[in-house]
């Protein structure tokens, strides 16, 4: 993957994590945004040695919501912060 195809899949990624906070905040969680993240990751950001930790940020994400308890929205809404300060580093490496 070139560099401009990596950036322009990392910005698509950020967006889709942008758009989940804004369901969290909501209080909604929003199944088919977590799904089109995972998505986005095997359509060949994970693929790539350059974003080799972001599959563990979004599994984290994916745990945290998952796990039914009190702090759920608070935990999820952490983990994409976590994700997006994540897909930001890559980007910034670009």
């Amino acid at each position: 993957m070139t560099d401009q195809e990596l950036a322009r899949a990392l910005r698509s990624l950020k967006r889709t994590v942008l758009m989940l906070q804004t369901e969290l905040r909501h209080e909604h969680v929003d199944e088919g945004l977590i799904d089109a993240i995972d998505q986005q990751l095997e359509r060949g950001i994970a693929s790539d040695p350059r974003c080799e930790g972001l599959r563990a940020h979004v599994d984290a994400l994916r745990e945290d919501i998952m796990t039914p308890r009190e702090e759920l929205i608070r935990d999820a809404l952490r983990a994409c912060d976590r994700l997006n300060d994540a897909v930001e580093g890559v980007l910034a490496l670009l």
